[in-house]
């Protein structure tokens, strides 16, 4: 794999004069919208003001733009420099047909991609006062190994690809490392509850290991490890490779708690979440196709998730 220079204001140039983008970003705006001002209620858990889901956007692009001031002297990834993948269009097409079978038996078992999101409290406390620890457990196993562990052994000693071809090497870890812990802890802190500061140690332990098994590492393998390079290379472009990869992503996420498809009034309204939820995906594939890393999308997108540790320390009686 190469990492060819390319001038920091080229990249930028690439997102804004990409038709794709403009076109998803258009419908986003549109989606954002219509979110606030339909009928909330029609969805279960989503009868909340969502200006605290919307809130966080900010600082997600603020984390966008000093990472593509570190990754200024790489260029992105695409066809051009992408890793040499032996049959891009073939291993794509079996990673969403694997995403779209684990989603249906995942639906079968009342098993998400997400347990809960935590931008949408209380809808999140909601689906958490619904858990036990055999259902979060099974959540973040039923994860772990149809998204992480069966497709990282298939592409890895099956396929034969090598971790730095999956962008599994932490390249430059002075720079993303630092980068990592400053993004990736103020989300955090944003939506935390004063509960969260009194959570036994055991319960943000827990916390940890339920979401490394159950969704950074899940959403990492299948989604930017694997899938979004390969779009990069088929799109011919990083940018359209990245709103490729947020559709598959947001596809991903479409059996959620907060969804509803059962009326017009549901449809309108689930589609419009559905774009917030790709929103969040084209931010990971930018991550990971601007710095070739796909570890850093949980620093930029996903470390979120561990605020959520009075919810998982009540559910396994750790408080």
């Amino acid at each position: 794999m190469t990492t060819t220079q390319t001038p920091a204001p080229a990249a930028v140039r690439d997102l804004f004069t990409n038709r794709w983008l403009l076109l998803f970003l258009a419908a986003w705006a549109g989606a954002t919208v219509y979110i606030f001002t339909a009928d909330r209620s029609v969805l279960p858990l989503s009868d909340q003001e969502p200006a605290g889901y919307f809130s966080g956007i900010a600082g997600g692009i603020a984390g966008m733009v000093v990472l593509f001031v570190l990754a200024r002297r790489r260029a992105p990834l695409d066809h051009t420099n992408a890793p040499a993948f032996r049959n891009p269009a073939k291993e794509s097409a079996g990673l969403l047909a694997w995403m779209a079978a684990v989603l249906a038996v995942g639906s079968v078992f009342d098993i998400r991609t997400h347990i809960a999101f935590v931008g949408l409290a209380p809808g999140a406390q909601a689906v958490w006062d619904r858990q036990t620890p055999a259902t979060t457990l099974t959540w973040a196993i039923f994860n772990f190994v149809t998204l992480a562990v069966l497709p990282y052994l298939f592409f890895r000693y099956r396929l034969g690809y090598r971790p730095d071809s999956m962008l599994l090497r932490f390249g430059r870890p002075k720079v993303w490392v630092p980068f990592f812990v400053l993004v990736g802890l103020p989300p955090i802190f944003f939506v935390a509850t004063p509960e969260y500061y009194t959570t036994s140690v055991a319960g943000h332990a827990l916390t940890f290991v339920l979401f490394t098994l159950g969704s950074f590492l899940p959403i990492m393998i299948t989604t930017q490890s694997l899938l979004t390079p390969r779009l990069a290379v088929l799109a011919r472009s990083w940018v359209t490779g990245s709103v490729l990869s947020a559709l598959a992503y947001g596809a991903l996420n479409i059996t959620e708690a907060f969804l509803a498809w059962g009326s017009a009034a549901q449809l309108a309204l689930s589609l419009a979440w559905f774009m917030q939820v790709a929103f969040w995906g084209l931010l990971k594939a930018v991550t990971t196709l601007r710095t070739g890393n796909a570890w850093l999308h949980i620093a930029t997108t996903h470390t979120i998730h561990l605020a959520e540790a009075p919810a998982v320390a009540t559910t396994f009686h750790l408080r």
